[in-house]
């Protein structure tokens, strides 16, 4: 592999690092334990009026609405959606 890849592997390696160890602070400053699995859907304003359900995996928008709570709820939905367990019949 070219040198100047394994220098940028390694910078980004280590401001993965930094990232992680300032979150981790972040987290003790307010007494609270860091979430296991990062959010999966974020609510974003769009366009004036309209807020956006992302997803964060895709970078695809899932859908709208016009309330910043119905977002907000409805990207809870999703998260829960993606979050269950498949059980299996046998």
């Amino acid at each position: 592999m070219h040198p100047s890849f394994e220098e940028r592997f390694d910078e980004v390696g280590e401001l993965l690092q930094r990232t992680k160890a300032a979150h981790s602070g972040l987290y003790s400053r307010i007494d609270r334990r860091a979430p296991a699995k990062p959010v999966r859907y974020q609510v974003t304003g769009g366009s004036f009026g309209m807020y956006q359900i992302k997803d964060r995996t895709t970078g695809k928008t899932r859908a709208f609405r016009d309330d910043y709570k119905a977002a907000h709820e409805l990207a809870m939905q999703f998260e829960a959606k993606t979050n269950r367990q498949i059980a299996v019949t046998l």
